[in-house]
């Protein structure tokens, strides 16, 4: 098991009762729950911004056999599916190919929104933000190829199982959460590029974000039988096939694995601080926004901004699987799991509430100090701009662009993607220094006074605990 040891403790006590919010006596191990559940396998990753993912497998891919789920082991992600195009879109209004409040009748060119034509369109936000009014679907799959084209699946017309995509309500009216919403934002994003959908999403997400063990492509599970988790109904009843097709790619046809995921959504919260080479900071923010006053979803993202489980991600529901992925963005930490039974979710709110307890109890709720702002010097050529922003502490060194610092409970602060702990301190002198601790290093930057740079100091001290280089 590569899983941290206070994972391994967590899942050997996992609270039945979550509906409360707090731990109650009725504990489980993760095996007696999956007993209990008829859940065959389950795949769990914890990762934190600046560090390695770490996952492990439980259990097994298919009732019956003895074929272990891996950390490699590929799921169906189910609506996180969304959460990933989402960040794709997101990337194609960055490029500037897709504009984020145009219309979308301006990118179809295989198909067209009915009953539109002399009203107010539907923009690209609306659909990654489950507000343009469409029909209310949710995508059970195909259980054998040939599954329907997408074309087909938004007319209602071949072997389609759903109806077609209308309006049915006024566009940004309201939110109601539906697939069709992504079934057309996916052909939004074809149309508008010429490339099919499982190629653009590899070189929009997949590729860049290492994401190795994921595809959008509808044959991926059939290329490796051996490394996919096989779905189950509730009770432990296989789905014939082990599968079903998703010719609604977008909106719940990804295959990935909890580690995969975790790199996305760590990547979304790098971006949120300002430290993403993929998506700019104000698009981060705005996909971590809510889109609808008193909601709980921003563009493609789940949210719960309370105080005792503050987080960002996505969940997931198709026929024989269930998963989740989280960041809880005051720890800079993601959690994800995945199970491959529709009796999964039980559990792995489980593990969710293991979680919330875990990282969302280390939320900071004061005020950063506003006098801590200003410059510092670590050296005469490496000034480090400290400002405050939106309530939130922001850090410039030398040359960089600031991120956004994370704060922790002891009063330091983390950079999002870099082993650096921030620290300000007071001394007889001065009113703040900066601390800068570096892979067990511990430098000191001063402030910047009267409009004079101070000769600084560089105090190095190394911490007593041994450092273990070479792994």
């Amino acid at each position: 098991m590569d899983l941290p040891q206070d994972w391994v403790s967590l899942l050997g006590e996992l609270d039945r009762q979550v509906s409360s919010g707090r731990l109650s006596p009725d504990t489980a191990a993760l095996s007696e729950l999956m007993s209990s559940y008829d859940v065959p396998g389950v795949s769990i990753a914890v990762g934190q911004m600046g560090a390695q993912v770490r996952a492990a497998g439980f259990g097994v891919t298919a009732a019956g056999t003895s074929t272990p789920v891996t950390a490699s082991t590929a799921f169906a992600a189910c609506s996180i599916s969304k959460h990933v195009a989402a960040f794709g879109a997101l990337r194609l209004v960055q490029a500037g190919v897709l504009d984020l409040d145009g219309d979308i009748g301006d990118y179809l060119t295989s198909w067209h929104l009915p009953g539109r034509e002399d009203q107010q369109g539907v923009t690209v936000r609306q659909l990654l933000a489950h507000t343009a009014g469409l029909s209310d679907t949710w995508y059970r799959g195909y259980a054998a190829d040939p599954a329907p084209s997408l074309l087909q699946v938004l007319d209602g017309t071949g072997t389609t199982t759903t109806p077609p995509v209308r309006p049915t309500l006024l566009p940004g009216s309201r939110f109601r959460y539906s697939g069709s919403h992504y079934s057309v934002l996916q052909q939004v994003m074809v149309d508008a590029t010429g490339t099919p959908f499982e190629d653009l999403l590899r070189t929009l997400v997949l590729e860049p974000l290492a994401m190795a063990d994921s595809s959008f492509d509808k044959q991926f599970p059939h290329q490796r039988p051996d490394q996919v988790a096989h779905g189950h109904h509730g009770g432990g009843t296989r789905i014939p096939g082990g599968w079903r097709t998703q010719p609604e790619l977008a909106a719940a046809g990804l295959w990935s694995t909890p580690t995969d995921l975790l790199r996305l959504d760590l990547e979304i919260a790098r971006a949120v601080s300002a430290g993403s080479k993929l998506l700019d900071h104000d698009l981060a923010i705005q996909m971590c926004t809510t889109q609808i006053p008193g909601g709980s979803y921003g563009l493609g993202t789940e949210l719960d901004e309370r105080a005792e489980r503050r987080r960002f991600g996505h969940t997931g529901l198709n026929v024989g699987y269930t998963c989740f992925s989280y960041v809880w963005p005051d720890s800079g930490i993601g959690v994800a799991a995945m199970t491959n039974s529709e009796d999964g979710w039980e559990l792995l709110v489980s593990i969710r509430a293991a979680a919330d307890r875990r990282y969302a109890a280390a939320r900071v709720t004061a005020a950063p100090p506003a006098d801590v702002t200003g410059r510092y010097v670590l050296r005469d050529d490496y000034p480090i701009d400290i400002a405050l922003t939106d309530g939130h502490l922001t850090l410039a060194a030398s040359t960089q662009q600031p991120v956004v610092l994370l704060a922790g409970p002891d009063g330091s602060y983390r950079h999002p993607d870099l082993d650096l702990e921030v620290r300000f301190v007071r001394t007889d002198d001065q009113p703040h220094v900066l601390e800068l601790r570096q892979e067990g290093l511990t430098q000191t930057a001063r402030p910047v006074t009267g409009g004079q740079l101070e000769q600084p100091t560089l105090s190095g001290s190394v911490v007593d605990e041994p450092r273990v280089t070479g792994r």
